[in-house]
């Protein structure tokens, strides 16, 4: 019965599916932000944004951020990189097929699929927060298509368990069915709230709501309930990297226990980090220009 529960709480959040891709292809998605392109796979169609020429680095949107505040990350990586920003699976305006199952391996193998349509091999993975996990485990099956790994508040399974447990202590959004329909109803309402636990710098914040409410009023999806249920249970072992790894750690990040700070250190020998003390748990949008310093000298150590 629960993993059926499962299972229909997740159709909850891809409901509808190809009509949001149709929908989103012609309207407001399509137009909000110049360079916004559509990619289809088996079971999703990713919305990005490209810009920019060089090796290739790509940005996980980390709900709900969506790519209308990456407008100055790209302005400051874009001089050095070809930068490509995606919104994960039925997360800002990349819809998903019922199909889509939110499964670990499911998400990271579709995901695979997209960048090795759109990015190419050999690029920097710049993965963000829970994105993070699926950046270890692409470059460690699939290592032709990262040269390296660049990731902000990432953690392997344990970090992200207990990040969870804080994130949803009564345990709602964890329950099928009832979580999603629970993230439905409380996600506008959620959202400052969020900002104002994760955002370093609090004079961004009400820029990041504005953004955050006119994406949401245009039909932006944040699937975290069958991300905490599915995706976030993770069961297989994680390879490890053979890319070079930086931890980039924003400080000021109140979202997270303040033992996940570099945690992937404790994991992966040779791992560089960088701490911000100021920055909090996005802090590729609250400070691009330290990010992008911070990136490129790991290039060239």
């Amino acid at each position: 019965m629960t993993g059926l529960l499962t299972r229909m709480g997740a159709r909850l959040d891809t409901r509808g599916g190809e009509a949001k891709m149709a929908r989103f292809r012609k309207g407001w998605p399509a137009a909000a932000t110049p360079g916004v392109k559509f990619h289809r796979t088996a079971k999703v169609q990713y919305r990005y944004l490209e810009a920019g020429n060089g090796q290739t680095i790509v940005f996980t949107a980390d709900p709900p951020m969506t790519i209308e505040v990456y407008g100055p990350l790209v302005a400051a990586f874009a001089p050095h990189f070809r930068v490509i920003v995606v919104e994960l699976p039925a997360m800002g305006f990349s819809a998903a097929t019922g199909d889509y199952g939110f499964a670990f391996r499911e998400t990271n193998d579709d995901l695979a699929a997209f960048l090795r349509a759109i990015a190419g091999e050999g690029s920097i993975f710049a993965f963000s927060c829970v994105a993070s996990l699926a950046a270890l485990d692409i470059a460690g099956r699939m290592p032709e298509l990262a040269s390296h790994l660049a990731l902000m508040q990432a953690g392997g399974a344990q970090a992200f368990a207990r990040w969870k447990a804080g994130r949803d202590p009564k345990g709602i959004l964890a329950r099928p069915v009832l979580g999603q329909i629970a993230m439905a109803r409380m996600a506008p309402r959620r959202m400052p709230d969020w900002y104002r636990l994760s955002v370093g710098r609090k004079e961004q914040i009400p820029h990041f709501c504005n953004c955050a409410e006119r994406s949401f009023a245009h039909g932006a999806m944040w699937s975290l309930a069958s991300a905490y249920q599915i995706y976030m249970d993770v069961a297989e072992e994680l390879p490890r990297p053979a890319q070079p790894i930086l931890s980039i750690w924003g400080a000021a990040d109140r979202s997270h226990p303040a033992g996940n700070a570099h945690s992937l250190a404790q994991l992966y020998e040779g791992v560089r980090t960088v701490t911000f003390d100021d920055l909090g748990h996005t802090p590729e949008l609250e400070a691009p220009d330290h990010v992008l310093d911070a990136i490129q000298a790991f290039l060239k150590a």
